[in-house]
This record gives C-alpha cells, structure tokens and sequence, in this order.
C-alpha cells in the first residue's frame, strides 16, 4: 500500500492526527518545526531516498515570510521541491496545502492569495492543491478559535476540523474510500 509522506514546517509537524485523513494508509510525518522551503530543498532528497512515498503532503512557506524571503524564491523553493519529488519518486504526486492567512500574517493577507495562487498554478496535473483558507480564514479575518495565542499555530480543534476538511480531497485524489 502506497504511504504518504507528510513534510513542511510546524503546522505539519504537530498535526498529531494527520493519519486520520487516510484511515489504513501509512503516513509518515517528516515535518520539522521553524523549516523554510530552501530547507526542504535541501533536505528532501535524504527524507525521499529513506521513506519513498505513494504521495507526498507538503506545507511550508509561512515562515519564509517571516523571515524576509522573496516570492519568487518561495515559488521557486516549493517548485524545486516538486521537481525533487518527481525525479527521486516519479510515481508520487504531491498535495500542497495553501499557506495559511494566520492573525500572525496580517498584512501579508494578499502576498499570501498572490503566493498561494503562483504555486497552485505551477502544481503538476495530478497534484492536489488544498485551500487551508476555506478552512480558516472567514469574512476577510482569520477564524480565532482555531489558532493558538500566537496566532500562528493551530489548536487540537483546529488539526481536527483540518482533518476532516482533507479527508473528501485527499480520498478523492489517491482514489481511496471516503471514510
């Protein structure tokens, strides 16, 4: 049975319950909290080599902005990534999970759809872009309840309503059953 392989930053890496979104798939989670893409560029190749998946999930860019980094060079990480993928597990499509308009990110709310947009679009025919947005963001605001005091992380309620949000995409996608 084909696994997924989670990787990304923190938002990843504390969704204790990701396994969820595909009951009776493996599902390994690499993420590494604080990551940028230029990381995952970088490190990548040695997670693949190790766990090559049937299909990997991926979320990483938010701490980019953080930190200063361009547009293009987050398009241009993410987009590396992909091309990774498909060279070292060229039968593995990849789920991009849109980065998230947190109430951190306020005043980077647009940079986020134009970032989101560019990736969405560069995404390989059989991929999966997944809208965190739909999820979390309401009425042009964040919705609260689902962040934690630091306005970026989510909360357990959160990863579960992000999990069943996913479920119907990812079954879809991988032709598994909806559970």
């Amino acid at each position: 049975m084909d696994s997924l392989l989670v990787v990304g930053s923190s938002i990843f890496a504390q969704w204790r319950n990701a396994a969820a979104i595909a009951p009776g798939t493996p599902l390994i989670n690499r993420a590494v909290g604080g990551t940028l893409t230029r990381d995952w560029v970088v490190s990548l190749p040695s997670v693949l080599t190790a766990t090559p998946p049937g299909a990997m999930l991926f979320y990483c860019g938010s701490n980019d902005i953080n930190h200063g980094v361009t547009d293009s060079a987050i398009v241009a990480n993410v987009m590396r990534c992909r091309a990774i993928l498909a060279e070292l597990a060229p039968d593995a499509p990849m789920a991009y999970f849109g980065i998230i308009k947190a109430p951190q990110k306020v005043g980077h709310w647009t940079r986020i759809d134009r970032l989101n947009a560019t990736i969405r679009a560069g995404l390989a025919l059989n991929d999966l872009y997944v809208e965190s947005n739909d999820l979390f963001f309401h009425a042009g605001q964040p919705v609260a309840r689902w962040f934690v005091e630091d306005g970026l992380h989510l909360t357990d309620a959160a990863y579960a309503a992000l999990t069943t949000f996913v479920r119907p995409q990812v079954a879809a996608w991988r032709g598994l059953p909806h559970l």
